[in-house]
């Protein structure tokens, strides 16, 4: 720019020039067009607009009289970043094409000679755009305004060019021009709405839906509500804030939520409105006086704090909350099916506790894959689920260790520390440690299971689907116990009676053939005996306890383990006795020939299984 001093010396030239000799003299050294001035001074970017423009460049140099306040490259590139424009070229199409900018340089342009010296303290004059340009002058030099009142500081005044005057100036003199509307990311980015662009960013294909939409009108979310509905789904970025809705689909339905597919200005408000959203789902706008209130599906509502925000295909009116569609989430049942657990929708179907999840408040379920299952079942020997039940000791056991898969509030893997214990249902605790490796669940007896799946987002909670069955501490009854709860109280009499109590309970491995208080009465009216005591003198302590010991075999078989058919059994009478199954019915026939039936199969007990019988076994005596 410096070089722009030079022409303050044409004139001093001029004059030794025509103190020379005659013979030297070769005339008047000519001023610089405009174009050669403003390259010789480095003003590239006003030699490139000017030219950019067929005919502007012819335009200047044919007027009779210019003066020109020249941008510096340093003004253009302020202009650029005002714009949001990271060339010439996107200037040009930011603020409205070819004759738009013709008409802003137009407007640096005045069609008359104007020195620094002669300017008045104000002053007005027209430009080449037919728009009025204000200039003033005061001791600390010229300023120049804009149709905005933007000021520009003549930072280099009166240099001569071959038609008239340049004045540098430090910033583009912007006149009244109709811009183009800016589209919905550029008025998203100029507004700050950070998270939004980032939401509709992480979306595919939502960005170009909107921008090439023929007409929207967006209720778009501020910085701040969205991080007030981080807080309350306890997200801490809009990662978790995914993840707690349900996953990507769902964040586009609560996008979508905001997005009216028709324009509506605040002036175009009745005092209640109904729009359908890009969600399916309608959206409720009221107004009163200057107030807009936007309400969602679940009755909360938002303040429009910015309204009326143009853009190229609608508006935007910025909202102080986020609004929420029913998201439609899945119930427990409904996102165990959908993951394919299909045992785990038996089993609990099976313990009654289908109607406690789905109308839990809050929980989080460690859902068992169906492989997980099956070596539970394999671990236990059974075959199927209801085998599993009768080994664990029935419906009430499955319902404990089902609610140990429980807790009764909700716990995104995000949540998680390290180190976690919480309160099942069972009302045990779980204990969940969450490392780099992914998320571990370890039971009351030191097993553990990987969340193989985590965060299936239910209406009422989240699901983590795990690779193994957990198991609460729970106890089956000794078949002492056992006899008292069936009221078995002849056969615990005859027990006691023979010293047999502390042997039942030591046993490693039993299945007890029990009979009733009736059979036992049946045996003494049979026998002709008035009571126990009378028996145990017929037949003796050592009748009674091989009696007693008949009706026990060395080893666990429920009814279901039983071959199809008779089978011969040992016995700790040291006989053998036979076991018929037929169909779902089982029956034991003694030494005696006598058959009696199974009337209660399957108590699960500590050490193995009792099965309640009609009729007293006699063994040889």
């Amino acid at each position: 720019m410096t070089k722009l001093f030079k022409y303050f010396f044409l004139g001093s030239i001029f004059l030794s020039i025509l103190s020379c000799d005659d013979q030297d003299y070769q005339g008047p050294i000519p001023y610089p067009t405009l174009m050669e001035a403003a390259e010789d001074a480095g003003l590239t970017t006003l030699v490139t607009a000017v030219r950019s423009i067929p005919g502007l460049e012819a335009t200047l140099q044919d007027q009779d009289q210019i003066t020109v306040f020249a941008p510096t490259n340093e003004a253009f590139a302020n202009a650029l970043q005002e714009f949001g424009a990271s060339n010439l070229n996107e200037l040009v199409e930011k603020v409205g094409g070819a004759m738009n900018v013709q008409t802003v340089l137009g407007f640096h342009v005045v069609p008359s000679k104007i020195y620094s010296r002669n300017l008045k303290e104000v002053n007005y004059f027209t430009t080449l755009s037919g728009q009025p340009l204000q200039i003033e002058r005061s001791p600390a030099g010229v300023i120049v305004k804009d149709y905005a009142g933007n000021s520009s500081r003549v930072i280099q005044a009166d240099v001569n060019i071959e038609n008239g005057l340049v004045h540098v100036i430090d910033q583009v003199l912007i006149p009244s021009i109709e811009l183009p509307a800016p589209t919905l990311v550029e008025a998203a980015t100029k507004y700050n709405l950070t998270t939004l662009i980032t939401a509709v960013t992480a979306v595919d294909g939502l960005a170009e839906n909107l921008l090439s939409a023929d007409q929207i009108t967006v209720f778009a979310p501020s910085n701040e509500a969205f991080a007030a509905a981080l807080e309350v789904f306890n997200a801490s970025d809009l990662n978790e804030l995914v993840v707690k809705i349900g996953g990507l689909e769902n964040l586009e339905k609560v996008l979508g939520f905001h997005v009216v597919p028709a324009v509506a200005f605040s002036s175009d408000l009745q005092a209640t409105n109904t729009f359908p959203t890009l969600s399916g789902q309608e959206i409720t706008v009221e107004k009163s006086g200057g107030t807009v209130t936007v309400i969602d599906q679940l009755g909360r509502t938002a303040q429009v704090v910015a309204a009326d925000i143009e853009i190229s295909n609608g508006v935007v009116h910025v909202l102080n909350g986020m609004m929420l569609p029913d998201l439609m989430l899945p119930n427990v049942v409904e996102a165990a099916q959908a993951a394919g657990l299909t045992t785990l929708i038996d089993a609990v179907t099976a313990a009654g506790l289908g109607n406690a999840l789905l109308n839990a408040e809050a929980m989080t379920v460690f859902a068992p894959t169906n492989d997980a299952f099956a070596a539970a079942l394999e671990a236990y020997d059974a075959d199927n689920l209801d085998q599993l039940v009768a080994k664990i000791g029935g419906i009430e056991n499955l319902q404990s260790i089902l609610g140990f898969h429980v807790v009764p509030a909700v716990a995104f893997s995000t949540d998680l520390d390290a180190s976690n214990t919480f309160t099942t249902l069972a009302g045990q605790d779980l204990t969940v440690t969450k490392d780099g490796s992914g998320v571990m669940v370890t039971d009351a007896w030191g097993n553990s299971a990987q969340v193989v799946a985590a965060d299936v987002a239910i209406e009422n909670g989240v699901v983590h689907v795990i690779d193994g069955v957990l198991l609460p501490e729970y106890s089956l009854p000794n078949v002492v116990e056992a006899a008292t709860a069936a009221n078995l109280t002849i056969l615990l009499q005859a027990v006691t009676a023979a010293g047999l109590g502390q042997t039942l309970l030591d046993a490693e491995e039993m299945t007890v053939f029990a009979p009733t208080d009736q059979a036992f009465m049946n045996l003494l009216t049979e026998l002709g005996a008035g009571s126990l005591e009378e028996l145990v003198g017929m037949i003796g302590l050592d009748g009674v306890q091989k009696t007693l010991g008949f009706h026990v075999v060395p080893a666990a078989a429920f009814s279901f383990d039983l071959a199809e058919g008779t089978q011969m059994v040992p016995t700790l009478a040291g006989e053998e006795l036979t076991v018929t199954k037929s169909g779902s019915g089982v029956t034991v026939t003694d030494a005696m020939g006598n058959t009696y039936n199974v009337v209660a199969a399957d108590v699960a007990i500590g050490n193995g299984v009792v099965h309640v019988i009609d009729g007293v076994l006699l063994p040889t005596l």
